[in-house]
């Protein structure tokens, strides 16, 4: 689906991807319709969907029949992909990845580190994409919010505060 020219690019962390694609959130939903009409332009690269792809074997969601490869499809079919060169683990994974090197910005300021390691990729992504928002529910990126915001004009928030900032008449029903 075609991404509105003026459409606001955005980078979803896994917890906010689990929202949509497996407990169907409330408050998520607004995002997931916005993505579908092209209002937002989610970025995503490998390690981000190689995450997801993990993430929704926890034995957690089992309960829910998740679809995996669907799952994964629509992710795809919802975001713009940055990818640096995958790992042959991460591609075969991923079958449907676009794999092709995405051109960055060599002289980038630079990124606060998050205190969880697993989390830096978000960080990366948000500034690879030139993403103006950050969409989490972790609190350590949620701690570099004044941060991101200040050096990179990227704001990070919850879905509620992201819902009700950017996409304010949105029902969530």
């Amino acid at each position: 689906m075609p991404v509105a020219r003026d459409a606001l690019t955005v980078v979803l962390d896994t917890n906010v991807w689990i929202d949509i694609l497996v407990y169907n959130d409330p408050v998520s939903r607004p995002i997931r319709a916005a993505l579908e009409s092209g209002r937002l332009d989610a970025v995503i690269d490998t390690a981000c969907l190689y995450e997801l792809n993990r993430v929704l074997d926890y034995p957690q969601f089992a309960r829910f029949a998740i679809d995996k490869a669907a799952a994964i499809a629509t992710t795809l079919a919802l975001t713009r992909q940055l990818n640096a060169q995958p790992d042959e683990g991460v591609a075969a994974a991923l079958p449907g990845a676009d794999t092709t090197i995405a051109a960055h910005v060599a002289h980038a300021p630079v990124l606060p580190r998050c205190s969880d390691r697993d989390d830096q990729k978000f960080l990366e992504l948000a500034a690879a994409g030139n993403a103006r928002w950050l969409v989490t529910k972790d609190k350590a990126l949620l701690k570099l919010a004044k941060r991101l915001a200040r050096d990179f004009d990227c704001r990070i928030d919850r879905p509620v505060g992201f819902v009700s900032a950017v996409l304010p008449t949105a029902r969530s029903d």
